[in-house]
């Protein structure tokens, strides 16, 4: 009687509710007794929905043996999931128990394990089979012996990935089971090994080269592409208005380049070279489809360090379409190591040095190690990447190293007329880096503002109102002209590369700002007077 209670108790119970229009089915399983799934794959936002005849527990596994969630439910339940990935679902009931096994070998392999499906394992919506055992066969048998019957499913379930509508911290959606287990009563799995951390390996590290010039000096690496190219991958900030560039081997060779090339959408150079045997890192093929978020990489650190390098281990926080974030607190001078994939050993990116940031900017909260307690701001590192680059210019040395370093003069310029109009409100960094905001004594590194400042003392030294008013508009005319310095030949400039086009655009923004500061003053002349006196 239990049984047929039990039996008209399914038979009469609704099975499960319609999916909506947004509701997707990936996957459907049936069985009886304890049994592994094998790997699916799913999206944000999911659940597991069930019709069991008795008490069935079921357990999310991850890929990697770990418990996500478990539940257990009488007849009918659902267990919502809020991430997606890779999956394999464990269940468990008691309405059909496996033959123990005699002492004879047997066809199958030994009962469930927590274990994970094998690599490659593709889910059965039949889930796995109850294991049985071979007997050999009496030595007389009855031909007219019905053959044994088909074990009785016991329980049903559908892997159902919910629509957007769905809050991704919804609690179960579908109907509530009679009663609900904690995690903890789900058999646990093993975790798995603690491996030791990643380190460089020796081509790994006699990859990374030195880069020289009268100006700079940094970093960079080799590599070699998928159709064999040799090229070496550096910034190409780090070439601009640094003449007589020489590239040495991390043993201190020199290495021959033959060419130059320069990605037009980010800060990326490209060394052909002259092969001589050395250590190359392998480029990836299609690290848009192979690189996620989570992913092992090691970066060599840099640093100050000349004789030996060390990996930082870390994690991948985030990929775009041109730079990948990573966790690994990085130290200055590691821009233009490598990122290194661990996983295929393949280098992603060239680690790339931020603006100086808050800490208190979203930005610096993804690296969580790299700010110092009670700091203010940050230099966050990110890589850019060496895949999806939109085109790549060929250089000529001659016309980059020009441009570079007129602009870098034109800069000069500017920041020097800033340090005089605004220098009250701006210092110079703790460090003392010259690419620190300017102080209020810069300005005298640009000879026609130290001389402006000289022709306005000796006009408003013990000068009265009108002639202090003089010396004003003199100083206003001078800051002009300081102003208009560079401009024309910027504003001709138009067939510039790419690296070099972006920068003249802010070298432009920020001269227009200061000239629009003067034509303020001009209608302020008490203003400037002020702030000539406090020179």
């Amino acid at each position: 009687m239990r049984w047929l209670f039990f039996w008209l108790l399914l038979a009469t119970t609704p099975g499960f509710p319609p999916a909506s229009a947004q509701d997707n089915i990936v996957q459907e399983f049936s069985g009886s007794g304890s049994t592994t799934t094998g790997l699916f794959k799913v999206q944000d936002r999911w659940e597991v929905r069930w019709n069991a005849r008795q008490a069935v527990s079921v357990a999310v596994m991850s890929a990697d043996g770990t418990i996500v969630a478990g539940a257990a439910g009488v007849l009918r339940g659902s267990l919502f999931v809020p991430l997606g990935g890779r999956y394999y679902l464990k269940i468990s009931d008691g309405t059909v128990a496996a033959p123990a096994p005699p002492a004879a070998a047997t066809d199958s392999p030994p009962g469930n394990t927590n274990a994970p499906p094998a690599a490659g394992a593709e889910a059965s919506p039949f889930g796995t089979p109850t294991p049985r055992v071979t007997v050999p066969p009496a030595a007389a048998t009855d031909s007219s012996s019905p053959p044994p019957p088909e074990p009785v499913v016991s329980w049903h379930l559908q892997v159902v990935q919910l629509g957007t509508s769905v809050a991704s911290d919804q609690a179960l959606t579908v109907y509530t089971p009679f009663f609900m287990v904690p995690d903890a009563a789900v058999a646990p799995v093993a975790p798995p090994p603690n491996l030791p951390p990643p380190v460089l390996t020796n081509e790994q590290v006699r990859a990374v080269v030195t880069i020289k010039g009268n100006n700079a000096q940094g970093s960079g690496f080799l590599m070699r592409s998928p159709d064999g190219a040799c090229s070496i991958v550096t910034h190409l900030h780090l070439l601009a208005a640094n003449p007589n560039v020489k590239i040495f081997t991390s043993s201190g060779a020199p290495i021959t380049t033959l060419a130059l090339k320069g990605a037009v959408d980010r800060d990326l150079a490209l060394f052909t070279i002259q092969d001589d045997h050395y250590s190359y890192l392998p480029a990836p093929t299609d690290a848009a489809n192979s690189i996620e978020a989570g992913d092992p990489v090691i970066i060599p650190d840099i640093g100050e360090q000349t004789d030996v390098l060390l990996g930082k281990p870390g994690r991948v926080i985030g990929v775009g379409p041109e730079r990948i974030d990573f966790d690994n607190a990085m130290g200055p001078g590691s821009g233009g190591a490598p990122v290194i994939h661990v996983k295929s050993g393949k280098v992603l990116a060239l680690v790339t040095a931020g603006k100086r940031v808050d800490v208190s900017d979203v930005l610096a909260q993804a690296w969580p190690a790299n700010p110092a307690p009670g700091s203010a701001r940050i230099t966050p590192y990110f890589g850019l990447r060496l895949g999806g680059v939109q085109g790549w210019e060929t250089y000529d040395w001659s016309r980059f190293l020009a441009e570079t370093l007129f602009l870098k003069q034109f800069h000069h310029d500017t920041r020097c007329l800033d340090s005089y109009l605004n220098g009250r409100r701006h210092w110079a960094r703790s460090d003392g880096a010259d690419n620190g905001p300017p102080d209020n004594r810069y300005f005298l590194d640009n000879v026609k503002l130290r001389k402006a400042t000289d022709t306005y003392k000796q006009l408003a030294n013990e000068a009265d109102r009108n002639q202090r008013l003089d010396a004003d508009r003199e100083l206003l005319f001078d800051l002009e002209d300081v102003a208009d310095t560079g401009m024309s030949t910027l504003q001709g400039m138009n067939n510039l590369y790419a690296f070099d086009r972006i920068w003249a655009q802010e070298e432009m923004a920020y001269r227009k700002a200061l000239k629009q500061e003067l034509d303020d003053l001009s209608n302020n002349i008490v203003r400037l007077d002020n702030i000539a006196r406090s020179r």
